[in-house]
């Protein structure tokens, strides 16, 4: 896995039970592009397969090496530490502590368990899109905490929520790349919507057209970088679309 931009980034198909499939899209010039902010990550652990997907905020050519580092070490600790709260909290003192005080970065981290239960926390970033029957709704977190790096402003805490087997089929993670993208009218792209009416397609063509559809909607050139990572239990079938 790599924060350097590419149209599918490398990782496997598969995690301890799940699918998963990537797709980034760099600011500028569609799938190829200067390295940004986005990060994200996959891997598994003796807690469930864990990932992670966030956005460094800031100005500057040094966005990559911030989430490059928290990329490393989100991948040292998400095996040994055992709750994701204190996860979150490792690496928002990692942001806080850095060379560059003034940055810091959105994040979601999951564990899916292999029954196909989760728990997410949402460090001032999108919660996850669950797509079910035909249907794209984003997990309900009603306990956000600030970004890495912020997180003192939440007393130096965070909460996971729960997420049920039976309320998604499929997963889509995303960074905020995708939900501010504008089209000539200055519409922003409707990616639930589109999650929905692509969710019949197996995972890694789901990605990819969903990604060309972005682009397309934003005239062939993002203001910011996007980055899709969708899963799914690899004993499901594909959401079938109403």
């Amino acid at each position: 896995m790599t924060t350097r931009p590419s149209s599918t980034t490398s990782l496997p198909e598969t995690f301890g039970t799940l699918g998963v499939s990537a797709r980034r899209l760099a600011a500028g010039a569609g799938p190829d592009g200067g390295e940004g902010g986005d990060l994200h990550g996959v891997v598994d652990t003796p807690y469930g397969t864990r990932l992670l997907i966030g956005d460094v905020m800031g100005k500057g050519t040094e966005l990559s090496r911030t989430a490059d580092a928290v990329l490393r070490t989100w991948r040292r600790l998400a095996c040994v530490q055992r709750t994701l709260e204190v996860l979150a909290v490792r690496l928002h003192s990692l942001v806080a502590h850095s060379e560059d005080p003034d940055r810091f970065v959105t994040a979601t981290l999951v564990t899916v368990a292999p029954d196909g239960s989760a728990e997410v926390v949402c460090c001032g970033h999108p919660p996850p899109l669950l797509i079910r029957d035909g249907s794209a709704v984003p997990a309900a977190v009603p306990t956000p905490a600030p970004p890495l790096g912020l997180l003192d402003l939440a007393h130096g805490w965070c909460g996971a929520e729960q997420i049920s087997a039976a309320a998604w089929d499929r997963m889509l993670l995303h960074t905020d790349g995708a939900t501010e993208a504008r089209d000539a009218d200055s519409e922003f792209y409707p990616l639930a919507e589109r999650a929905t009416e692509l969710s019949a397609l197996p995972l890694a063509p789901f990605t990819a057209a969903l990604s060309a559809d972005l682009l397309h909607h934003a005239g062939g050139r993002l203001q910011d970088d996007a980055t899709l990572l969708a899963l799914e239990p690899l004993n499901s079938a594909p959401p079938a679309a109403r």
